[in-house]
Parts: structure tokens; sequence; C-alpha cells
């Protein structure tokens, strides 16, 4: 049984403890832009330059705040580059980690807001670690995280209207859409907000219609319960096991093997030899 988690829960994520911005703590709504293009292949731009991401972060925080005008109270921060879901999807979200770690260094006194744009400077991105890993992309469908951080009550309050009012149908601005679609030299066919949880519901359906919901599980249970131990059961009845952050498998097929050792690896799980079951 594939468990699709529910895009209701762990809504809100603690700013990490090392965070220095203010003396109160601060939570994060995690988000992205799902765009689906007309074409798969590998979009000719995959990063922006700092100028081209600021236009396209503003546009968007102007186009959210239009909804819900508190979102102008909070840090809007949002990175100019496209990646397959899988390279968001991996565990400790390190894609949206990298944007909440931005924060940290920026100068501010208590109280600002602002719109953060990361953006590229002679093709590469100041953090390493928000590069897209172009061999993953290929998909006609790509991502571009983005997240709000500030106090705690009043994420939860705008987290909950924008779920209400603005996730649940989810489609951006046509003009907006056309935009990112120039910017990156890309056609979209459909482009929208979802949250992280959104999208993993997402994957749950799309790994299940490929037959491949066992490995799902698997890093459904990574990315949402990593401290609990799991065993999925795989097409062949062979099976997957997940514990402390290692997998493992009792196949003996080579080829499943590798076919599962790819996936997990594009989520940033590693198949291990040893049992990693209790």
């Amino acid at each position: 049984m594939v468990h699709c988690g529910s895009h209701r829960e762990n809504r809100n994520v603690p700013a990490p403890s090392h965070s220095h911005r203010t003396e109160m703590a601060h939570s994060h709504f995690l988000a992205l832009i799902a765009i689906e293009c007309e074409q798969p292949g590998i979009p000719p731009i995959t990063t922006l330059d700092r100028s081209t991401a600021s236009i396209l972060a503003d546009a968007l925080a102007d186009d959210l705040a239009a909804h819900i005008p508190e979102i102008r109270t909070l840090d809007f921060v949002f990175v100019g580059a496209l990646y397959d879901q899988a390279q968001l999807l991996r565990p400790h979200w390190p894609l949206h980690a990298a944007l909440a770690d931005s924060l940290d260094h920026l100068p501010r006194t208590s109280g600002d807001a602002h719109v953060i744009a990361l953006g590229a400077h002679e093709g590469r991105l100041a953090l390493s670690g928000l590069e897209p890993d172009t061999r993953l992309l290929g998909s006609p469908m790509l991502v571009m995280p983005w997240l709000l951080s500030g106090d705690p009550e009043m994420i939860d309050k705008v987290a909950q209207r924008l779920e209400r009012e603005l996730l649940d149908q989810g489609l951006i601005g046509a003009e907006l859409a056309l935009g990112i679609g120039e910017a990156f030299g890309i056609k979209t066919a459909h482009a929208r907000h979802m949250t992280t949880l959104d999208l993993c519901a997402l994957a749950c359906a799309q790994y299940q219609h490929a037959e491949l919901g066992g490995i799902w599980q698997i890093i459904e249970t990574a990315l949402l319960r990593p401290d609990q131990a799991h065993t999925a059961e795989l097409a062949d009845g062979s099976h997957l096991h997940y514990r402390g952050g290692l997998v493992s498998s009792d196949s003996a097929s080579r080829q499943q093997l590798a076919h599962c050792r790819a996936i997990l690896a594009a989520h940033g799980l590693e198949l291990v030899d040893a049992p990693a079951a209790p």
C-alpha cells in the first residue's frame, strides 16, 4: 500500500536553531512552483542571473500578496533556478534548507521583511547546494522552490489562508507564467503553486502509476518520518528496508537493485549492501 502524505500535516517547519537573525523563533512555510512544460527535455537556461531572479521574485511576491496582504510582513525567499522534483524531494529538504540559510547572511533589523532573490553570478549560484543537478533534468515537469519565513503565529495564519484561497486552485497568473517561460527559454503548459506536501502527494501518484509504489514508500518515510523504520514490498516480491537514513534490499536481481539504486540516489538516498532492517 502506498502511503501518500497528507497535505495538511507538518505544514510549518521551525527555523534552524543556529539562526541568529532575531532572538525570537521563526517558522518557515515551504512551497514551490510546479511548471509543466509543453515538451520534455533539459531547459536552455537552468539558472537566472541575479537581476532576472529579482524581477521574478518581486512579481511572485506581489502575486501572492495580492491574495493575502499579510505576506508582506514575512520574508519571501526565492531562487531563480529550475530543478527536477527528485532534487527537491530529498531528506531534510536541502533546497529549502539552503533558502532558509540564506536569511542568516542578510543584514537586517528586527521586524523588517524582505523579498530575497537568489540568482547566479557568472553562471553559478552563491550556495553550491542550490545548483540544479542537470543529470536529473528531462521530465516535462520542473520545480522552483520558495519559502516564507517569520513569526510562527503569522506563518500559521498565512499558511491556512494560502491553502484555502490559493494553493487549492494553484494556478498562477498567465502573464507571470509566461514571464517564467521566457526567462528560462521554455514553453509552459501550466504553472501552479504547491506546498512540499502537495508535491509528495503528486509524486506518490506518479510512482504508484509506474508500479514503483514500494520505492515511494521508502522515499516518503525518509522525507516525513525519517526516525521510523519501514519495509516496503516491490513488484517482484522482494523488499526494501529503511532504517536510520539507510536503505537495503533482499532482492537477488542485479537489474532490480540497479534500478532501485538509481531512483533512490536521485532522491538523496543510498542503497547499501548491509541490512538496514531491524
